[in-house]
This record gives structure tokens, C-alpha cells and sequence, in this order.
């Protein structure tokens, strides 16, 4: 990241024609991200949170409980039928 001075509107005016204008530029020091951080910044504004992964993660949690509970009851089943 490269700290650059940017330019920025210290004070907005209100023209007749209810159309906003700024009367008053500042120059202020920021940190300036390049465009392949876009993916980065949006993950840190979102909290990093991906409703489409949270379902696939939460159904193959589903679908591994069932699976052991499945091959818990067989395995119980069969030691059943052993005695």
C-alpha cells in the first residue's frame, strides 16, 4: 500500500438550482489500494461471511452425522444378530 495525498471536499455548497457543488478542497494523506485488492477489501467490508458456503458446509455436517448415525445403527444391529 502507497500512502498518496488525496484531494477531498472540506466544505459543499448548495448552488440555486439545488444542485450541490463543493466549495472547498483539502488535500489529506491516505493509503491507496490498488484494483486486485478489490477482492480483499470486499471480503474485510463484508466480515467474510459466504452464505452459499455456510449451506454447503452446514449440509455436509448433516449429511456426515447421518451418515455415521446410519452406520451406527447397522453396526448395532449386526452385533445383535451376533449374540
Amino acid at each position: 500500500m502507497a500512502s498518496e495525498f488525496i484531494q477531498v471536499c472540506r466544505t459543499w455548497t448548495t448552488n440555486p438550482d439545488n444542485s450541490v457543488s463543493c466549495s472547498s478542497f483539502e488535500w489529506i494523506q491516505g493509503y491507496v489500494l490498488p484494483p486486485e485488492a478489490a477482492d480483499q477489501l470486499d471480503l474485510l467490508l463484508q466480515g467474510g461471511f459466504s452464505p452459499e458456503l455456510f449451506r454447503i458446509g452446514f449440509l455436509g455436517t448433516l449429511s456426515l452425522f447421518v451418515a455415521g448415525f446410519g452406520v451406527g445403527l447397522v453396526i448395532s444391529q449386526l452385533r445383535k444378530l451376533k449374540r
